[in-house]
């Protein structure tokens, strides 16, 4: 008996639940038809995507397995130091692949954290995993063709890349050491291999009002490992990794205005080329553990859902201020258009599941509207609480309170030798940020603050010295420091997740299938600490309890 987990990043239970209701996700609906369905409370005070993971995979919260933020604060050197949750050390609790290699039980992985070792190592239990993330050499770039122009050499990842525009209109040739390429302008996205030890990135010729572009993806250099060899070859094989897309060009206008800035939608179809290139991406990555893996736990990492969350989702959500009437429909197009492929692939995983198999769908959080970025630190040093060293950094050591660099959502006391004065401090520090305001209509933007354990403060005269800040849901916090002194300004980045809020929007959505899961059952809303105790249950290790009386404990 196998057990496949499924994990769709930021995929919200509003969103898939939506579009299943409305014919769009197949797979989905065949786990709701045949098994059980739920809202899934993520990691608390901070749901980013690392505590958030480390919180689904180990069946804990942050306090045990002590990922708390994208970045920890603390856990490097010197007070304002912090790493990255993503590091190997992390998480504290053991994830729910090595309790049940305990049992002689072994898994395998496609993109999954916390799977090699700080050697890039696997163990003994590992039947086969490949992970890139903690390899990137360089994000997503774009040149500009001179229509006129001869040969151009395109450095890429410290690797030159021959470009030849044939004609005004194209097609454009590209050569590496590793292969040569004929590029279509607007046509579809192709994998490019850079050298040849497999190292690569996908490219995509873009056409914009007057300028032709070349586009090409990040560069990661994946890894591999496990026992089984015939996995690990298919793994190594795989198309070159395409991490994300290209988000941040398509926010900053290089493809033309938005939809919300009066585009046609040629800007978003951009975007969701350059996504399809990370379904294709994991998908082949998905398709080499399915057909080769001789594993009992299988766990899938897809990132598709988050990208395309971040980029347009608030746009869509009508309980945000981002929320667009006029173009949500449109948007909402190409929302369902990134979860289709992700439901593509978790069909595969259905259909590849024998009848005593159980499949798990997952996600580590889900996403809110968002409109404003407020520069936490700017209050705190116009309060005199915090001292700049430049322009955009600050001086911990005169400082009394920071909002931390970690941007995990958290504040901290610089100096706790004297209790009562660092709770003095704190306490003033709480007062000031109570009265941050959008600048536009003047309402306040702090809902509350939470302890470290994600529990409201019952006195906020009288508080601990790391405290975590909660704006209300459209407003996220920066620990950069404003450049023109606008502490509460609007961004363009639609989604996000940062500390949770309580709001049900940032639910997870979960949903299983398998022996002892009750068919058609709605669980309604249930910690993402459950789903690890099910997938205990399922391979026969601790706890014991039927599935149902896991999913409603």
């Amino acid at each position: 008996m196998t057990v496949y987990w499924v994990v769709w990043d930021a995929a919200a239970h509003w969103v898939v639940d939506r579009l299943e209701r409305e014919g769009a996700l197949p797979a989905v609906s065949r786990m709701r038809a045949h098994g059980t369905i739920a809202a899934a409370r993520p990691a608390r005070p901070n749901c980013q995507t690392p505590p958030s993971l480390a919180t689904l995979f180990t069946g804990t919260w942050p306090r045990d397995h002590q990922v708390t933020g994208y970045t920890v604060p603390g856990a490097g050197k010197g007070f304002a130091s912090h790493v990255s949750g993503f590091a190997a050390h992390f998480p504290a609790a053991p994830p729910v692949w090595e309790t049940v290699s305990e049992r002689n039980l072994s898994s395998a992985f496609a993109h999954v954290p916390w799977v090699f070792g700080e050697r890039s190592t696997v163990g003994p239990y590992v039947d086969g995993a490949v992970e890139a993330y903690s390899r990137r050499l360089t994000r997503h770039r774009h040149l500009e063709l001179a229509p006129d122009g001869g040969p151009v050499h395109w450095d890429v990842a410290g690797h030159r890349i021959e470009v030849e525009l044939t004609s005004p209109d194209g097609p454009v040739r590209l050569r590496t050491a590793g292969a040569e390429l004929r590029i279509d302008a607007g046509g579809a996205w192709q994998p490019l291999r850079l050298d040849g030890a497999g190292l690569g990135t996908w490219v995509g010729c873009v056409r914009t009002p007057g300028r032709l572009l070349l586009v090409h993806t990040g560069v990661w250099n994946p890894r591999t490992g496990g026992r089984n060899h015939r996995l690990v070859e298919r793994l190594q094989a795989s198309p070159p990794f395409a991490g994300e897309g290209v988000g941040p060009l398509y926010r900053a206008g290089v493809f033309g205005p938005r939809l919300a800035e009066g585009g046609d939608g040629s800007a978003e179809s951009v975007f969701l080329s350059s996504v399809e290139c990370v379904t294709q991406a994991f998908g082949a990555a998905t398709d080499a553990v399915l057909q080769e893996h001789q594993a009992d736990l299988v766990v899938v990492y897809l990132p598709m859902t988050d990208d395309v969350g971040h980029e347009l989702l608030g746009w869509c959500d009508e309980k945000s201020g981002a929320n667009r009437p006029d173009i949500a429909d449109r948007v909402w197009s190409y929302v369902r258009r990134c979860y289709q492929g992700s439901d593509e692939i978790l069909g595969r995983v259905l259909d590849r599941a024998e009848a005593g198999d159980t499949v798990v769908l997952g996600a580590d959080h889900g996403m809110v509207g968002s409109t404003h970025l407020v520069h936490v630190n700017d209050r705190l040093v116009d309060a005199g609480l915090a001292t700049p060293a430049t322009a955009d950094t600050l001086d911990v050591e005169r400082s009394q309170v920071i909002y931390h660099p970690a941007n995990n959502g958290s504040l901290w006391v610089t100096d706790r030798s004297d209790p009562a004065l660092s709770r003095e401090a704190m306490a003033r520090a709480l007062a000031c940020l109570r009265t941050l305001a959008d600048p536009e209509t003047g309402a306040r933007v702090v809902r509350g603050f939470l302890d470290s354990g994600g529990n409201a403060l019952a006195d906020e005269s009288d508080p601990p010295p790391v405290v975590f800040l909660v704006l209300d849901d459209d407003y996220q916090p920066s620990a950069l420091r404003s450049d023109d002194g606008v502490t509460v300004r609007r961004w363009p980045k639609t989604g996000a997740h940062v500390v949770y809020t309580g709001d049900s929007r940032l639910h997870a959505i979960h949903a299983a299938v398998g022996p002892g899961i009750p068919a058609g059952a709605d669980l309604q809303t249930v910690d993402n600490t459950m789903p690890a105790r099910l997938i205990l249950r399922q391979l026969g290790v601790e706890p014991t309890a039927p599935a149902a009386a896991i999913a409603h404990s």
